[in-house]
């Protein structure tokens, strides 16, 4: 994202996910554009509309109004960490030695990601704490081709487990101040994650009337993001994120699952100083 913009979801962030992670892409190449040795303090800020399922899995949606908020120190990024699948946090660059940048991350994913109040017929599943997130990232970008390896998990005791994903991007500048970018990707999560969002217990189901489920490791969806990002001035940018997840496997088949593609797309200002 050549603007610089970085999202911070307030709402739940597992499907916010192709919009992060194509974000991550566009903002790992940007960084090879500016020396981790650069002292000088860069901000951006903006605010975002943002549509997303309500629940992984969910055929119903939300819609809601997002800040953006981003800062960078040579190798230290505070706020949004783009790249590393961190919503809320800090974030510092390991290595970055040509095409290639390594870093990690710690934060938090801003709030519940399923809230055992809701009106929903999910909120019978119980909720899904706020957790501490460790991240550890990588980036290769290569002229119009990049392509992203980030690692999350749960460092903060809520059974929330790991995810890995795995993303492409191909960028495009059809104009000299709009920047296209489309690419696929991957998540894979470990039997914690997936029990947790996807399998039902026994004390679950007796509550909501699903089925007993074990949801095990394996590949978790299939994504598809695609963005597009228009420089107005030196300071302010506009951008428009879509993003499409097809769950798969152990996922898919959860009884708990109303659709198994989902949509998430949101339109966004940044203003950078």
């Amino acid at each position: 994202m050549l603007s610089r913009s970085s999202l911070a979801s307030t709402h739940a962030t597992a499907y916010a996910m192709p919009l992060l992670a194509l974000a991550g892409l566009a903002f790992s190449t940007l960084t090879h554009a500016q020396a981790v040795e650069d002292d000088a303090w860069h901000f951006n800020a903006g605010v975002g509309l943002m549509s997303q399922p309500t629940y992984p899995g969910s055929s119903e949606t939300r819609t809601g109004a997002l800040p953006t908020f981003g800062a960078r120190k040579g190798r230290w990024q505070l706020g949004a960490v783009p790249g590393a699948g961190v919503p809320l946090g800090v974030g510092y660059t390991l290595m970055q030695d040509g095409p290639w940048r390594m870093g990690v991350g710690v934060g938090t994913d801003l709030g519940r990601s399923r809230n055992g109040s809701e009106s929903s017929k999910f909120s019978n599943l119980g909720a899904i704490e706020q957790t501490a997130l460790g991240s550890l990232s990588g980036s290769y970008t290569q002229g119009a081709l990049a392509a992203s390896a980030n690692i999350i998990t749960d460092i903060g005791g809520h059974q929330q487990g790991t995810r890995a994903l795995l993303d492409l991007s191909f960028r495009t500048r059809p104009m000299e101040r709009l920047v296209l970018s489309a690419g696929p990707g991957m998540t894979w999560t470990d039997g914690r994650y997936a029990q947790t969002y996807y399998g039902v217990s026994a004390a679950q189901s007796a509550s909501s009337g699903y089925a007993t489920y074990k949801a095990r490791a394996g590949l978790n969806a299939w994504r598809l993001g695609a963005s597009a990002d228009y420089q107005l001035t030196h300071e302010w940018s506009l951008s428009a994120k879509l993003g499409v997840t097809q769950l798969q496997g152990d996922a898919a088949n959860s009884p708990s699952i109303d659709k198994k593609t989902q949509t998430s797309y949101g339109l966004f200002a940044n203003y950078r100083f």
